[in-house]
């Protein structure tokens, strides 16, 4: 109940003076899409790029025949 009455009490911004508010609150937001769309779009190529190579060693495991050896493949580790 007290703070209906202390917000009853608050002036509204006059349009002329909130209308750089609202354009700040735009740009920010605006902002912070792009960079949640970059560090996605950067995510998924780098998804992207472990599965073909995980896709390329199960072709090259697939066409060895059975019983001959792995070669020795020497890989950096992705997690990060």
């Amino acid at each position: 109940m007290t703070a209906a009455i202390v917000l009853g009490d608050v002036p509204a911004l006059p349009l002329h003076e909130a209308g750089k508010y609202v354009a700040a609150a735009y740009i920010v937001l605006f902002a912070l899409m792009l960079v949640y769309l970059s560090i996605m779009a950067i995510r998924m190529s780098r998804i992207e790029r472990e599965l073909g190579e995980l896709l390329e060693g199960t072709q090259r495991a697939a066409e060895q025949p059975p019983g001959a050896p792995e070669p020795d493949v020497q890989r950096e580790s992705t997690l990060a």
